[in-house]
């Protein structure tokens, strides 16, 4: 992993830097693999990869997560790991108020514009 210096305010004539890690990826891929794994191969998900697989389930992001894979496996898998877990619901919940805000937003903004 290389680094970045990114060059701050200078303070009393001197210049300060921090030090940024480079990206590589391997978080990402990790992670990939982790939801491959247990979306796809069966595999058994700890709680943190349940509580993610909750999220792109609710927020139906099947095709984001998993592009090249039959949409109709993924949702039952997905629906199967997160039947009865309370994120699930929590999530449920968060999104559907979230586009209800959503929705009151814009039409209020359409109709102070239609005056």
């Amino acid at each position: 992993m290389g680094w970045s210096w990114r060059r701050n305010t200078r303070r009393s004539g001197y210049s300060r830097y921090t030090a940024i890690p480079r990206p590589t990826g391997a978080v990402e891929a990790e992670l990939r693999d982790r939801l491959r794994a247990v979306v796809l191969d069966g595999a058994e998900p700890d709680t943190r990869t349940a509580g993610l697989i909750a999220l792109i389930h609710s927020a139906k992001l099947h095709a984001l997560a998993f592009p090249d894979s039959p949409r109709k496996e993924i949702v039952a898998r997905m629906t199967e790991i997160t039947a009865g877990q309370w994120i699930d619901e929590g999530v449920r919940t968060a999104i559907r108020d979230m586009q209800a805000a959503m929705t009151a937003a814009t039409a209020a903004a359409i109709a102070a514009a239609a005056g």
